[in-house]
């Protein structure tokens, strides 16, 4: 009877695992292309801001601004400054402060890309994933200091009006960090206790 119930748990167990190394697959698939086009996408603003094409990319109310399309070329949001009318210098810092910008939200990316594959392999409490989920837990910290930073010295260098600007984002993202590191000592506590398996087995 005990030796059944075993052997039917460890089969749900098998299924489980099979199901989400199914949908590591997928989430790996998916979170590539988010990446792909999230990194041109960046590339693209921050080479705006270098080549100062006033046209597209500038400055909006203390943040980076890119217009896409307009109804009428002879029209401007309000509030839109033109990142031509800055001194070289200001848009070269402004290329920079974006690049900082974007970095943790690219780390958070290819973060999950390694932490899907692991999924993938049905490799679930390692150390690895331990590694990954405490980076990604680092990296939305950073996305919710990183605007505070940027902001300041953007106002130092009379691009922005404010040099405080809060988004409620940012307070998102430094709440679900600090849930995401206490998370990550279940996941420690489960790799501890696959070592202790594979060692008595």
């Amino acid at each position: 009877m005990i030796r059944g119930q075993r052997d039917e748990s460890r089969t749900e167990g098998q299924a489980a695992v099979d199901r989400l190394a199914r949908r590591g697959r997928l989430y790996f698939a998916a979170a590539s292309v988010v990446i792909v086009l999230m990194a041109i996408t960046a590339a693209l603003q921050i080479l705006l801001l270098l080549f100062r094409v006033g046209d597209h990319a500038g400055m909006m109310d203390g943040g980076f601004a890119f217009i896409v399309a307009r109804d009428n070329p002879t029209e401007t949001p309000a509030g839109f400054v033109a990142i031509s009318k800055y001194a070289m210098w200001q848009s070269t810092l402004a290329a920079s402060l974006l690049t900082l910008r974007l970095i943790p939200g690219l780390v958070i990316l290819f973060c999950l890309i390694r932490l899907f594959r692991l999924y993938a392999r049905r490799s679930i409490f390692t150390v690895e994933n331990e590694k990954l989920m405490r980076r990604i837990a680092w990296a939305l910290i950073a996305y919710a200091i990183v605007p505070l930073i940027t902001h300041a010295v953007l106002y130092y260098a009379g691009m922005s009006p404010v040099a405080v600007k809060l988004e409620l984002r940012q307070l998102d993202a430094a709440v679900l960090g600090t849930l995401l590191f206490a998370f990550v000592n279940v996941v420690a506590f489960g790799s501890e206790i696959e070592r202790d398996r594979a060692g008595f087995f």
